[in-house]
């Protein structure tokens, strides 16, 4: 069996102790913080509470060695319920051909 996924934890509980894990949330927690991610604000009243979680990833250098311990803080945004908690979705994603008409007019 193959020891990369062995090594990667499911949940916090099984990564509180560990020095390795709990830099690794460190770092993500400076680097959330210092790029002024979130802002603490109050809950609305009437309205739910998007959920998060940990997610631990063990990154491997090409000789199969471990390179770096990697945490991230994901929003579980699919606990939200359409009309309830948003009423719209914002993803900013540039199709290809909309890229291909702007160069086309820019060159002309």
């Amino acid at each position: 069996m193959c020891g990369i996924i062995d090594e990667e934890p499911s949940s916090f509980e099984e990564v509180a102790e560990k020095k390795v894990w709990k830099d690794a949330m460190i770092e993500e927690y400076q680097s959330i913080m210092k790029n002024d991610v979130w802002d603490i604000v109050p809950r609305p009243k009437g309205k739910s509470v998007v959920t998060s979680k940990w997610i631990y990833k063990t990154k491997h250098a090409s000789d199969g060695s471990v390179e770096k311990y990697k945490a991230r803080f994901m929003a579980q945004g699919f606990s939200r319920k359409e009309g309830i908690d948003y009423e719209e979705t914002f993803a900013p994603v540039a199709r290809y051909t909309s890229i291909r008409v702007i160069l086309a007019i820019a060159a002309v």
